[in-house]
């Protein structure tokens, strides 16, 4: 943990404990990391990795989301130690929401029947998506509030998601013919992470280390099944963001304002009114890597209590 959360909540994370667990989702098992407080006050929430990542990458925030509530963090399929199948069904986006559901009844059960918070970061968000946008209405007696963190909104035109079948065609080709260290070298490269390059070679290196600890097939087969071209569309997501809204769930967009990319794309959402956006000045793509005190503030000021919550 970076000097400066030690510093800020360090007091408050004193008696959090960590632990692992698995879950099984028809015939595939996940496995799960457990953050526990003293306190458990607040219903509890789900943090979903971004790609090539694991649970285990959500270590510096998790324990400080800890301090009032359960905080589970899943391992994506074919990711971290989770099941990494040969058949292509149970990486589709379709098949890891109905798990996400599953799994947020799991928690639920876990805390009294308090509906947990889910909090996706890129892909996560993308997978969160896709269960919201194929069951709605199953989306919001499950789960109290979303938050996406830097996830992809779809496509709005059929020639947008043309290129992105092309690039991630191109990227689970590359993963199969160099293998995961070479394709990592570049991936690393992208200009989406180009604001970590600035982060201490320790926790650069923690980062690429998670990286390599997958499976080579198994991200590729993710690319070609939940990579973002197979995302539902813009319209569709946009308007099942607002029916969920409708229905009570509270949703917020947080991405850091030197991700451009995201950004604009966070724009999009003006048109969904109950929808808050958050923008964390001198963070990328990353928050809760790049930023992770500001990520754990705007996520707790989101998550409080409505009497509690501060006005936009």
């Amino acid at each position: 943990m970076s000097e400066v959360l030690q510093h800020e909540f360090g007091d408050a994370m004193s008696g959090v404990l960590q632990h692992e667990s698995s879950f099984d989702v028809r015939g595939v098992r996940y496995r799960y990391l457990i953050w526990t407080g003293a306190c458990r006050s607040l219903p509890p929430v789900i943090l979903l990795h971004g790609f090539s990542q694991s649970a285990d990458s959500w270590d510096q925030v998790a324990p400080l989301l800890a301090c009032h509530r359960m905080v589970y963090a899943l391992d994506l399929v074919g990711h971290g130690g989770s099941a990494a199948p040969a058949d292509s069904f149970s990486y589709a986006l379709q098949a890891q929401g109905e798990a996400l559901l599953s799994f947020a009844a799991h928690a639920a059960a876990e805390n009294g029947g308090r509906r947990p918070a889910v909090i996706g970061y890129s892909m996560g968000g993308r997978i969160a998506l896709s269960s919201l946008v194929g069951q709605p209405e199953a989306f919001s007696r499950t789960v109290s509030s979303l938050v996406l963190e830097s996830a992809g909104l779809g496509f709005a035109t059929d020639a947008d998601r043309a290129c992105a079948a092309d690039r991630d065609a191109a990227n689970a080709s590359r993963l199969r013919e160099q293998g995961l260290k070479a394709f990592m070298d570049a991936w690393e490269r992208l200009p989406l992470f180009a604001s970590q390059r600035r982060l201490p070679p320790n926790v650069r290196s923690h980062v690429r280390a998670g990286r390599l600890a997958n499976d080579a097939e198994a991200l590729a087969r993710t690319f070609e099944h939940a990579g973002q071209h197979s995302m539902p569309t813009r319209k569709e997501v946009l308007s099942a963001l607002a029916t969920v809204c409708d229905q009570g769930v509270s949703v917020q967009y947080l991405t850091g304002s030197l991700d451009r990319k995201y950004c604009a794309l966070s724009e999009e959402l003006r048109c969904v009114p109950d929808v808050a956006v958050e923008v964390v000045q001198g963070s990328g793509h990353n928050v809760h890597l790049e930023a992770p005190a500001d990520f754990v503030r705007c996520v707790e000021a989101f998550l409080a209590p409505a009497p509690l919550r501060p006005r936009a």
